[in-house]
C-alpha cells in the first residue's frame, strides 16, 4: 500500500503550488492535565490505549459542533472552528464543544480513577482572531494548518487554564456573551503584547440561548417595517377572535425577522389576553437529528436535561403543563406523552425493535390532538424562528399540525431565509397550496436608502459624524439592518465612537480605512462562500479583485477557470452573491452586496492579491488600447495594489490629466497625488517630482 497525504485527497505535487486563505478563525486547544507525570507511572502502551481512548471522547464534541480537528499531539488536540468551512457561529460552536469535552471526559476520568488510581482531567482555551490557513511545508511532507498571532493566544488560554475548564479570550468572549455564562479572570501577560489580555472562564451556556441572533441590541427602532408588522398585528387580531393562520417571514440573513417576531411578541403580551407564546429555534449544528427540533423545545420549556431518567423527564413535564394549562386534565394528559415521545425519538431511533415509520406515526398520533386541546383554555401562538436549520422529521410534523389552523385558535408563525433547499421551503409551499384561506407570506427586502440613512442616524446620533463615514455605511450595507448595527457596534467596540457625557462622539483622529468588516459580518459571508465548490469559490476571489462591478471580458481574461466560466457565473446568480448589471457596452456583473466582495477579497493572501490586480491592469490594457485614459484611474489603481509603482505613476499621471481636460480638478487632484506616492515610492529624480507635485497644486487650487 502506498503512503499518501494526511489531508483529504492532496498529491504530492500539489504542494509545489500551496493555497492559503487569510481567515477568521477560532481555535481550540485542548490538552490533558499533567500528562508527563501520569505518563512516567504506567507502560506506554498502556498510556497510548489511554490517550486513544480519550481522544474519541474529546473528538465527538468537536465533530459534532462542525470543526475540524487540525491536529492530534501526544497529549493534546487543536481543532479549527471556521476552517476549511466558516459558519456563522464559529466562536459559539467552539466553546460549545469545550463545554462538552470536560463534560465527556468526566466518566472517563471516573473510569481511569477506579481502574489505574490516576487522576486524569483536561482544560481547554480558545481564541478567535486573523490567522492564513493552508499547506505548509515542503513537498515531501505538508499538513493543513493555520498561521499567526491569534494561534499564540489560544495556545496561552489554555496553557494558563485550569483543570476541567474552558478559558477564552476577550476577543471570543466579545462574540459569545450574548448566549454563554462566564467569569471574568482579570488580565495575563503574554510575550510581545504591551498590555495584559483579558480571559474568561466559561461556566455555561445561558438557558435556552438558541436563537443565533444577539440578546442585547444596539437600541436599534425598527424601522421601514410597518406594512410587515401591521399584517403580523392582523393575524394576531384575527386570533384573538378565534381564526388559526400560518404566516410566512421569509429573508436573508439580517433583514429583520427575528426582530419582528420581538415586535409581534410584545404585541401580544401588551394585549394582556389569555393564551400561550412558544418559540422554537432551528439549530445549525441540530439539523440532522430527527425530532431535535422539537426536542430542544421541550427541554428549554420543561428544564429537561439531556441525561435526565424517564421518570424525571414525567415528572418535570406534569408540573411544567398544569402550569400552563391549569386544571385541564384531559390536555395535561395528551401533552405530557405527546412531549415524552418526541423527547424519547432519538433513543427509539438508536433502538432496531423500533422502525422509523412507527415511530413517526405514534409522534403524529399524540401530537395532533395534544396540540388541539392545548387551545382549550386560550389561543395558541406557535412560533419556528430560524426553520431553515430545522431538521427534516420537525418540518414534516408541522406541515401535519398545520391543519389545526382551520380548527382551533392557533397561529403558527414561521421565519426562514429563501434557501430552496431547506425543508422549511417546502413548508412554506405547502401551506400555500393546502390552506391558502389561512396563509399569509411576508417577504423581507433590504431597506432603501432613505430608511438606511434613518437607522444610520437613530443609532449613531452624533452631531460630529462625518458625511462620508454615514454615506460608506449606506453603501456597505446595501439596506441590512444586521449589517447596518454591525457596523456601528464595531465602530463602538475599535474605539471610533466613544461615549461621552454629551452622547456618542466621532474619535477625532479616526479615518474611514481604519474601520474593519466585524469578525460577525466577516463570518456570515464566509459561510455563505464556503458552500461554493472550489472552482466557483475561487472565480468570486478572482472577481473580487477587479472590484465591485467588473466586465465579464476582463473576468474571462485573467481567470483560470474560463472553460466554465458562465457556468461559475450562474453558480454565484443563484447564490445570490452577483448579479447581471447591464449588457450594454459591456457585460457587467455586480456584487449584489459590497460586504460579500470584501469577505471574499479580505480572503486572498496577499502575494495572491498583487498577482491578480496586475492581471487585472494588464487585461485592461489588452482589452482597451483605445480607451487607456478613460480607463487610466483604475489601471493605475491596480498596478499601485500590485506593487509596480512604475506603471501605477504612469497611469496616475494619465488619468489626471484626462480629468483636467474634464475640468474635474478635485479628481484630477486626487489623481495627481496617487502618482506622487508612487514617485515617492519608486525615487525618482527631484524635477520629476517636482513637476508631479506642481500638477496637483493647480488642479487642487483649481477645485477650491
Amino acid at each position: 500500500m502506498t503512503g499518501g497525504p494526511e489531508n483529504g485527497d492532496r498529491k504530492g505535487p500539489a504542494a509545489k503550488t500551496m493555497r492559503g486563505e487569510r481567515r477568521v478563525i477560532t481555535a481550540l486547544f485542548c490538552d490533558v492535565v499533567n500528562s508527563t507525570g501520569l505518563a512516567e507511572t504506567m507502560d506506554p502502551e498502556d498510556w497510548t490505549d489511554i490517550m486513544n481512548r480519550a481522544f474519541e471522547h474529546l473528538n465527538a464534541p468537536i465533530q459534532h459542533y462542525g470543526g475540524t480537528v487540525a491536529k492530534l499531539l501526544g497529549d493534546a488536540v487543536l481543532a479549527f472552528f471556521g476552517a476549511p468551512v466558516a459558519h456563522e457561529d464559529d466562536p459559539r460552536r467552539a466553546v460549545l464543544a469545550a463545554l462538552g469535552m470536560v463534560e465527556a471526559i468526566k466518566g472517563f476520568a471516573a473510569e481511569l480513577k477506579q481502574q489505574h488510581g490516576i487522576d486524569f482531567d483536561v482544560r481547554v482555551g480558545i481564541n478567535t482572531g486573523p490567522v492564513v490557513v493552508g499547506d505548509v511545508g515542503s513537498s515531501g511532507a505538508n499538513e493543513y494548518t493555520a498561521m499567526g498571532d491569534a494561534m499564540n493566544i489560544a495556545a496561552r488560554m489554555e496553557q494558563t487554564a485550569l483543570p476541567g475548564t474552558v478559558q477564552i479570550s476577550e476577543d471570543t468572549c466579545r462574540l459569545v456573551a450574548p448566549w454563554c455564562q462566564v467569569e471574568a479572570l482579570g488580565g495575563i501577560e503574554l510575550k510581545g503584547k504591551s498590555a495584559p489580555v483579558s480571559v474568561y472562564r466559561v461556566l455555561s451556556e445561558k438557558p435556552g440561548a438558541r436563537s443565533l441572533q444577539r440578546v442585547e441590541t444596539v437600541g436599534a427602532p425598527l424601522i421601514g417595517r410597518d406594512a410587515q408588522l401591521a399584517l403580523l398585528k392582523k393575524a394576531l387580531a384575527d386570533l384573538q377572535r378565534g381564526r388559526g393562520g400560518i404566516v410566512c417571514i421569509v429573508g436573508e440573513a439580517g433583514l429583520g425577522k427575528s426582530r419582528l417576531l420581538a415586535e409581534l411578541h410584545n404585541a401580544w403580551e401588551a394585549a394582556g389576553r389569555p393564551g400561550r407564546w412558544d418559540v422554537t429555534h432551528g439549530i445549525p449544528y441540530d439539523s440532522s437529528r430527527p425530532y431535535g427540533l422539537f426536542q430542544n423545545f421541550a427541554r428549554d420549556l420543561f428544564g429537561i436535561e439531556f441525561d435526565d431518567p424517564a421518570d424525571v423527564v414525567h415528572d418535570k413535564l406534569d408540573r411544567g403543563l398544569r402550569a400552563q394549562l391549569g386544571d385541564n386534565e384531559d390536555a395535561v394528559a395528551l401533552c405530557s406523552v405527546a412531549m415524552e415521545r418526541l423527547i424519547a425519538a432519538k433513543v427509539l431511533h438508536e433502538a432496531k425493535e423500533f422502525s422509523a415509520e412507527a415511530i413517526r406515526e405514534d409522534i403524529y398520533n399524540n401530537m395532533y390532538p395534544a396540540l388541539r386541546q392545548s387551545t382549550a383554555n386560550g389561543p395558541l401562538v406557535m412560533v419556528g424562528d430560524d426553520l431553515h436549520w430545522a431538521d427534516p422529521a420537525s418540518v414534516d410534523l408541522l406541515v401535519h399540525l398545520l391543519k389545526l389552523s382551520e380548527e382551533v385558535p392557533i397561529l403558527f408563525v414561521f421565519a426562514f431565509r429563501p434557501e430552496r433547499q431547506s425543508p422549511a421551503w417546502l413548508l412554506k409551499q405547502k401551506a400555500d397550496a393546502e390552506y391558502h384561506n389561512r396563509y399569509t407570506e411576508i417577504v423581507l427586502e433590504p431597506l432603501n436608502a432613505a430608511d438606511t440613512d434613518l437607522l444610520v442616524s437613530a443609532l449613531l446620533d452624533i452631531s460630529d459624524l462625518p458625511a462620508e463615514l454615514r454615506q460608506l455605511i449606506i453603501r456597505k450595507t446595501d439596506g441590512n439592518p444586521y449589517f447596518v448595527e454591525e457596523i456601528i457596534r464595531t465602530l463602538v467596540e475599535q474605539g471610533h465612537v466613544m461615549r461621552t457625557a454629551d452622547g456618542l462622539r466621532w474619535k477625532a483622529d479616526s479615518t474611514l480605512d481604519q474601520v474593519a468588516l466585524p469578525d460577525s459580518l466577516q463570518a456570515l459571508l464566509m459561510a455563505r462562500i464556503d458552500r461554493l465548490d472550489e472552482q466557483t469559490k475561487s472565480t468570486l476571489q478572482t472577481a473580487s479583485v477587479i472590484g465591485r462591478s467588473f466586465y465579464y471580458r476582463i473576468l474571462e481574461t485573467i481567470s483560470d477557470e474560463a472553460i466554465s466560466l458562465d457556468k461559475q457565473l450562474g453558480s454565484l446568480e443563484r447564490a445570490e452573491l452577483l448579479r447581471e448589471a447591464g449588457r450594454t457596452p459591456e457585460l457587467e456583473y455586480i456584487f449584489k452586496h459590497d460586504l460579500a466582495r470584501d469577505a471574499a477579497y479580505g480572503s486572498i493572501l496577499n502575494r495572491k492579491r498583487r498577482e491578480v490586480h496586475r492581471r487585472v491592469a494588464e487585461a485592461i490594457e489588452s482589452l482597451f488600447p483605445e480607451r487607456l485614459e478613460e480607463h487610466a484611474h483604475r489601471i493605475a489603481q491596480h498596478f499601485a495594489l500590485a506593487g509596480d509603482d512604475a506603471k501605477a505613476m504612469k497611469y496616475f499621471a494619465m488619468a489626471g490629466e484626462a480629468a483636467a481636460g474634464l475640468h474635474a480638478s478635485a479628481e484630477g487632484a486626487t489623481h495627481y497625488a496617487g502618482a506622487v506616492e508612487a514617485a515617492r515610492r519608486l525615487g525618482v529624480s527631484a524635477e520629476e517630482m517636482a513637476r508631479l507635485e506642481a500638477k496637483r497644486s493647480e488642479l487642487r487650487g483649481r477645485a477650491v
